[in-house]
């Protein structure tokens, strides 16, 4: 990941990761963007789990929370105020 400059990384292993792997991949932090929920930098997945679950065994930021973004509210300080007949 340091050296592509990687956001996120994948470990495929045959084997369930051992408890140092996952400690050592907890420790690689979070990826945020925003408007997305946080993931795990680096996320070690056998290749079980990715026959399995296919494209989603990886969690990456596909969904953002509010797709709209909304406009500012404008204020027209030249509207009319009230009727004058």
């Amino acid at each position: 990941m340091t050296e592509q400059k990687a956001q996120i990384g994948v470990f495929l292993t045959l084997t369930p990761p051992t408890k140092p792997m996952l400690d050592w991949a907890r420790g690689a932090g979070t990826f945020q963007v925003d408007g997305f929920d946080p993931i795990p930098r680096l996320q070690i997945i056998t290749v079980q789990e990715a026959m399995e679950k296919g494209p989603r065994a990886v969690n990456t930021p596909l969904r953002h929370g509010n797709p709209y973004k909304r406009a500012a509210r404008e204020t027209d300080t030249r509207a009319q105020g009230a009727l004058d007949l």
